[in-house]
C-alpha cells in the first residue's frame, strides 16, 4: 500500500468531505488608487501563460495609467482564474515576485484559507478536468463567453486533512517537475538537431565538387 493510500484509510475512514469553493476562501481587496502614488505590475489576461500557468511580462501601472480593470490586489499564495473565455483555462498560482501587485477583474482571485485549503492543493484541483467541465457548463455568452465569479466559488472540492493535500501536493509538483525537465530537454533537442542538420554552412561553393 502507497504512503498516501496509509494516510487516506487512517485519516479519512469515512471518506472525504467535499465544500464549496467560497466556503473555504478568503475575502480579497480592491486597490485603493486615489490613497496610492506607487507603481504596480499589472496581471492581465495575456499575462498568464496557458502551458506553464506562470506570469510573463507585465504592464507597469500606476494612478495616472491604470485601466479601468486594474481592480483587484493579489497576494502570495492567491490563485487566479480568467473567467473571460474561461475554457481557455488561465490559472495561475500567485508568487513572491508579484505579491501586492494589481490583476484584472477579468480574474477571479481566489484566496484560500490555510487553515482548510492548502493553496498548491487547490491550485492542482483547478487544473482538473472536473473543474474544466464545471466552467464549460456554467460558462454564459455564445460571443465572448464569461463565469462568474459567484458560479466559480459555487463549484465544490474534496477537503481531505492537510496532511494528506500536502502529499497530493508534493506528487503532484514533482510530476510537474519532471514535466518542465522534459519539455526542456525537448526544446534542447529542437536547438541543437537543427543545427547539427544545417549543413548551408557545409555546402561547397559553387562549381566546387
Amino acid at each position: 500500500m502507497s504512503k498516501l493510500d496509509d494516510m487516506i484509510k487512517r485519516l479519512c475512514p469515512d471518506g472525504v468531505e467535499f465544500m464549496k469553493l467560497g466556503e473555504v476562501c478568503l475575502k480579497t481587496n480592491k486597490v485603493k488608487w486615489s490613497e496610492t502614488s506607487s507603481d504596480f505590475k499589472y496581471i492581465d489576461l495575456t499575462s498568464v501563460d496557458r502551458k506553464t500557468h506562470s506570469i510573463k511580462d507585465c504592464d507597469i501601472i500606476n494612478k495616472d495609467n491604470a485601466p479601468s480593470r486594474a481592480q483587484q490586489v493579489v497576494h502570495t499564495d492567491d490563485v487566479i482564474f480568467g473567467t473571460t473565455r474561461p475554457t481557455l483555462m488561465r490559472i495561475c498560482n500567485i508568487t513572491r515576485k508579484h505579491d501586492g501587485q494589481i490583476c484584472s477583474t477579468g480574474f477571479c482571485v481566489i484566496r484560500p484559507n490555510k487553515m482548510i485549503v492548502l493553496p498548491h492543493f487547490l491550485y492542482h484541483i483547478l487544473l482538473t478536468d472536473m473543474y474544466a467541465r464545471f466552467v464549460k457548463n456554467h460558462q454564459k455568452g455564445a460571443n465572448y463567453p464569461s463565469i462568474s465569479d459567484k458560479d466559480i466559488f459555487r463549484f465544490e472540492i474534496p477537503l481531505p486533512p492537510l496532511e494528506i493535500q500536502a502529499e497530493i501536493v508534493r506528487i503532484l509538483d514533482k510530476f510537474t517537475q519532471l514535466e518542465a525537465e522534459l519539455d526542456c530537454r525537448k526544446r534542447q533537442y529542437e536547438f541543437y538537431r537543427d543545427q547539427l542538420l544545417n549543413f548551408d554552412k557545409l555546402t561547397p561553393p559553387k562549381g566546387v565538387m
